[in-house]
């Protein structure tokens, strides 16, 4: 109140402070959810829980090789390829078939702590509440505030728990003596859509996803991304000299790009199409 006073705002509705502060114990969990979310999306995530915003203001976001991510390298010269299958004019990506390797390091992104994909995606370039509360830390960390060093290092590079195991060579978020393991039971293809929805291949659902998004009736066919072009192709859907099947490769920084557009996007493959490197064009 004295800091409202002293801003010099003389009127205010005490009733809304009043509904926010009275809220239902059966509800809490409820706002604590929805105050998490927004401030994953918007740099206004209290303003968006009291007046009950439903939409998501954030502005879809651009990756690219000069978005500066942190240098946070494992030393890792590891690179995989993975091929994209493109609707050029619009410069989205359709869907990727990926090997084992792409997906294990999309899953490793769920064993992430918040504060510890924060520290590895933050570039200010786009900031929302949760990187303006991971740079509070900082600022509050000098000693007077919080506890020790160690509470300040914990809260702005959270450690994985201990039972994860390294799925992934791509992602710098192990410590050295983590042993080697996998989510995932054997070597497979998958089909990875541009939100990054896993689909296992051969699949005939994988191709009935891709048509719904298509907005067309449902054909059975192979989901192998040549299969999928193949039947672009064929229905008329994209002219043929509209489409492409590129195969790019991916490194830790391209890695590291996914994971910052997967925690503000639902065209994840999209947004970081500039930043992946071109190995060959396929057709």
């Amino acid at each position: 109140m004295d800091l409202i006073v002293k801003s010099g705002i003389r009127k205010f509705q005490i009733s809304e402070i009043r509904t926010v502060l009275n809220t239902p114990a059966s509800n809490i969990f409820l706002q604590f959810s929805s105050l998490l979310k927004w401030s994953l999306m918007t740099n206004t995530p209290l303003t968006n829980l009291i007046l009950g915003e439903t939409k998501r203001p954030c502005k879809r976001i651009k990756t690219s090789t000069s978005s500066k991510l942190p240098l946070v390298s494992t030393n890792s010269t590891e690179r995989q390829t993975v091929k994209l299958l493109i609707h050029k004019s619009k410069k989205k990506v359709l869907c990727a078939q990926a090997d084992n390797f792409f997906v294990e390091m999309l899953f490793s992104f769920l064993t992430i702590p918040l504060g510890s994909a924060k520290r590895l995606t933050m570039d200010n370039s786009s900031p929302t509440g949760i990187d303006t509360l991971y740079n509070s830390i900082s600022s509050l960390g000098d000693g007077n505030y919080l506890k020790s060093e160690e509470i300040k290092n914990m809260l702005l590079s959270p450690k994985l728990a201990s039972s994860y195991l390294r799925v992934t060579d791509l992602m710098p978020i192990y410590e050295q003596t983590t042993s080697k393991g996998s989510f995932l039971k054997e070597q497979s293809t998958y089909i990875v859509f541009d939100d990054l929805k896993v689909t296992a291949s051969p699949s005939i659902s994988a191709i009935s996803e891709f048509i719904k998004a298509l907005g067309i009736p449902n054909v059975t066919a192979s989901p192998s991304i040549s299969a999928i072009s193949e039947f672009i192709k064929a229905l008329g859907i994209i002219p043929v000299e509209d489409i492409e099947v590129m195969e790019v490769s991916i490194g830790e920084q391209e890695a590291l790009s996914i994971l910052k557009a997967s925690l503000k996007s639902t065209s994840v493959l999209t947004d970081c199409l500039s930043s992946f490197k071109n190995v060959n064009s396929l057709i």
